[in-house]
């Protein structure tokens, strides 16, 4: 039965079958995985908090506070790395 199913099928139906078949499994794959994808691939603490990501500043005087910050650490850190440079004995040569 099954052999007389399949020497029924032309070289034209049956390319007609693989164009449609690849043609529309992604589509079909697109279609489900998109498709109420909050409640499919729900990972409960996979996204971090909004309330823990940095938060840029938009004011002007935020921005001014922000520089000023990133300034008082970096002089922070080289002031350390002088003290430990002094400790090892390692001087600046020009």
């Amino acid at each position: 039965m099954f052999n007389r199913f399949i020497s029924k099928i032309t070289r034209t139906q049956l390319e007609t079958g693989k164009f449609g078949f690849y043609l529309f499994t992604p589509i079909l794959v697109m279609i489900y995985s998109g498709i109420n994808s909050d409640e499919k691939f729900n990972l409960p603490g996979f996204w971090p908090d909004p309330a823990t990501l940095n938060q840029i500043p938009k004011e002007r005087h935020e921005i001014q506070a922000e520089i000023a910050r990133i300034r008082r650490e970096r002089e922070e850190k080289r002031r350390r790395l002088e003290e430990r440079a002094k400790e090892l004995g390692i001087t600046e040569e020009a």
